[in-house]
């Protein structure tokens, strides 16, 4: 039986402590309208992109090559030959939600290790700020740099960041062409994929352009049990 995907906006709440360890990334002031009209974001791309998944169950997986966050290159091919993998695509280390997110498969790594998983997440972010996330979150697995989101056109969709938008988020101490050394403001839809050994893919599943719903990490584990 699959795990229900809750929203993050409660389970941020609900666990006060991981709450605040996914936000101690982000500034310490923000402008309260431009967080209100941030929050109003979530529910307007929601409806604007659906999941927007590029494969399916049973595609070959699109390999890849890309920089950790000390910049050593990472083959998906080199990983497959001795591990399955969990491929996560995810906003950047600005997004609380996506820092909670992380920690709690962070949590189910001795169990995924255990069904011979590893995890890989991707961000369009540099690999120094993929280094600040991974250090701030004390990650045990590899935080990879997608920048221009190539990669990620390949799995899932793409939500784009502009106009009014763009500028709440600024305000909010959020400069995505910083954070992504491109002036797109573009970021993934966040988004899970198993790939087996032989390359192709397992398990997908995304919650589509609402940041605060994401795949819940104990569905991972349920499919790679199944296997």
């Amino acid at each position: 039986m699959a795990t229900k995907n809750i929203s993050y906006f409660k389970r941020f709440f609900l666990n006060p402590f991981l709450g605040l360890k996914a936000i101690r990334i982000l500034p310490k002031s923000y402008n309260v309208f431009s967080l209100v009209k941030v929050i109003y974001d979530s529910f307007r791309y929601g409806k604007k992109y659906s999941s927007e998944l590029q494969v399916k169950v049973g595609d070959t997986a699109p390999t890849f090559k890309l920089p950790n966050a000390v910049g050593n290159n990472i083959k998906l091919d080199d990983i497959l030959q001795t591990q399955k993998v969990i491929l996560i695509f995810y906003r950047g280390g600005w997004c609380p939600f996506c820092n909670l997110w992380l920690r709690e498969f962070q949590n189910l790594l001795p169990d995924f290790e255990k069904a011979n998983a590893t995890m890989i997440a991707v961000s369009p972010q540099k690999p120094d700020k993929s280094l600040n996330t991974e250090e701030k979150l004390d990650l045990k697995f590899q935080v990879l740099s997608d920048i221009g989101n190539k990669v990620a056109r390949k799995y899932t969709g793409i939500l784009k960041y502009e106009g009014n938008s763009k500028k709440a988020l600024e305000n909010v101490g959020v400069d995505l062409s910083e954070y992504n050394n491109d002036e797109t403001g573009e970021v993934p839809i966040p988004a899970v994929f198993v790939i087996g050994q032989n390359k192709k893919i397992l398990f997908v599943d995304c919650e589509g352009g609402d940041y605060k719903k994401r795949v819940e990490p104990k569905s991972i584990l349920l499919t790679l049990q199944q296997v």
